[in-house]
């Protein structure tokens, strides 16, 4: 059997460091060439994205004007904006919309600042005097005669109210749980009660001296039920609310919330309880 020459083995090892050469070099180039194509490729993906970016942008900024072309805030005073969307309520104005009922008693330290009514031998919430003023000044300049027969009352005075309304149902016959359910229909419980926040006012007229139902066909009781939002004024205990509100019909009642509130309640048909649900504003 033949053996390689020395020189053979060369020229074969020769060959084969070129062979491995060159492939390495093939090698070198396809990574490479892989390398610069992914590069390229992951920059034309970027681009693409910030172009998406910027035209969803330019999208939302044609919207948003656009909205607010189509749905501008309101100044309705009070310091409150109103859009189409719904009402706007700034902390500082939260004091006008504090809700009082069964279950939202008043503090026992809670103490506003009052302002007589003039000629009327009631006092108000000192902030809701000028808008009340202007209600009634506007009413008598039309030939009406309203009057202020109620206006804030001392948590003590409302218990003593409730009280002795539960003992005049307890003479007639009823037992004490049915008078006190009775009772509650047309008096604010003890601790709580519109009149004792100062905010409430209860209007009858000259010619109709009762906090009756028959009110409402007055000349007085018609102007308030369409004229009181404009003045920040809602009527409180309205019909078909006696569920929400707990308290009966009350076309005598009237609660000031601002003129914002007022003009949005009256325009969506909600009573103060319904508008705390909306807003979530119940604690």
């Amino acid at each position: 059997m033949s053996r390689k020459k020395p020189e053979d083995r060369r020229v074969v090892r020769t060959r084969r460091t070129v062979i491995y050469t060159f492939l390495l070099i093939l090698i070198f180039m396809y990574i490479s060439a892989h390398a610069q194509l992914e590069e390229e490729r992951a920059e034309a993906q970027q681009a693409e994205t910030l172009g998406t970016g910027n035209a969803v942008q330019d999208g939302l900024a044609a919207g948003q004007e656009e909205t607010a072309e189509q749905e501008p805030e309101l100044d309705l005073g009070d310091g409150v904006m109103e859009s189409q969307e719904g009402l706007i309520l700034n902390p500082e104005d939260m004091w006008c919309l504090i809700l009082t009922n069964a279950q939202y008693p008043i503090p026992e330290d809670y103490l506003p600042v009052l302002k007589e009514v003039p000629g009327q031998g009631q006092s108000v919430d000192e902030r809701i005097y000028e808008p009340l003023m202007e209600m009634l000044t506007d009413m008598k300049e039309q030939g009406l005669s309203p009057v202020v027969c109620s206006g804030y009352r001392t948590l003590d005075k409302q218990e003593m109210l409730f009280n002795r309304k539960v003992s005049a149902y307890v003479k007639q016959g009823y037992s004490m749980e049915e008078a006190n359910q009775m009772a509650r229909r047309l008096l604010s419980i003890p601790g709580s009660g519109e009149h004792c926040l100062g905010l409430a006012v209860d209007i009858y007229c000259e010619s109709y001296q009762k906090l009756e139902a028959g009110f409402a066909d007055t000349k007085e009781g018609k102007w308030l039920r369409e004229h009181c939002w404009d003045y920040g004024f809602i009527l409180r205990y309205d019909q078909e609310k006696e569920e929400l509100t707990g308290i009966d019909y009350e076309p005598w009642h009237f609660r000031y919330v601002g003129k914002a509130a007022a003009q949005y309640l009256k325009e969506t048909g909600m009573c103060l309880e319904e508008f705390y649900i909306e807003e979530s504003l119940y604690g």
